[in-house]
């Protein structure tokens, strides 16, 4: 008799774990974190603004050669003194030699002084990463400081035609301030002193299981362990305007 119940709970217990297993099997992976989300649709909103009028928008000549793009969103200003300190976060992604553009890391911008000649409380950032070797810095696991051999230079605005291709312009980084829904050409190292690049790497981890360099260099798929779909818009927006003929 005792050895029957000692057997029937044994039996239990045992279709209980593997219950418990099978429940633990069918849950879901972790969810997205909306932010990530909210990040990539804000950064990708940012660039089709940029590029909605012809006469108005990053040349194609620059767009098929990029490397790298990282757009800063609401990019906050505080007056201190004469000038003011600024702080924004965003996105940036890779395209690999393959051609295929990789998912969006999440970064931060600080800036430690601003000069007055900008004139708002809070603009838009875009920076277009023009080779491998200015696009490597992002590869630094801590930050990427603007010092004067890596500031960016203003980018041309407006088509440039076939026949004026020898005259444009040569930079490691090409930056434009979006304000007032307007593209303006903008040289960073004139309007930002000290500013940075740096990761957020506790988004980065909580929506891919990778850090940013991780991510920004997995060209085969086997650093980052999870791609959310949602966060790619920023991605296929970017393959949408930068197709190479």
């Amino acid at each position: 008799m005792h050895k029957t119940r000692l057997t029937s709970a044994c039996v239990a217990f045992g279709i209980f774990l593997l219950a418990v297993i099978s429940i633990a099997a069918q849950k879901p992976a972790s969810a997205v974190p909306s932010k990530a989300v909210q990040q990539s649709q804000k950064a990708s909103e940012l660039f089709n603004l940029a590029m909605a009028k012809a006469d108005e928008r990053i040349p194609k000549a620059l767009l098929e050669n990029v490397v790298a793009v990282a757009v800063i969103t609401d990019m906050k200003t505080a007056g201190l003194l004469i000038e003011g300190v600024g702080m924004g976060h965003g996105v940036v992604a890779r395209r690999f030699s393959n051609g295929k553009w990789g998912a969006p890391a999440y970064i931060r911008m600080a800036a430690m002084s601003i000069g007055p000649k900008l004139g708002a409380n809070n603009f838009n950032i875009i920076m277009l990463f023009m080779n491998d070797r200015a696009a490597d810095w992002l590869l630094d696991d801590k930050a990427v400081m603007f010092d004067r051999q890596k500031a960016p230079v203003a980018g041309p605005v407006g088509e440039i035609r076939t026949e004026q291709k020898e005259v444009v312009p040569v930079a490691d980084i090409f930056s434009y301030v979006v304000d007032d829904s307007r593209l303006q050409s903008k040289d960073l190292k004139n309007l930002l002193k000290n500013f940075a690049i740096s990761f957020d790497n506790d988004l980065n981890k909580s929506t891919y299981g990778a850090k940013a360099s991780d991510i920004l260099s997995d060209m085969y798929g086997k650093k980052v362990q999870r791609t959310p779909g949602g966060v790619l818009i920023f991605s296929e927006t970017l393959d949408k305007f930068c197709k190479r003929d």
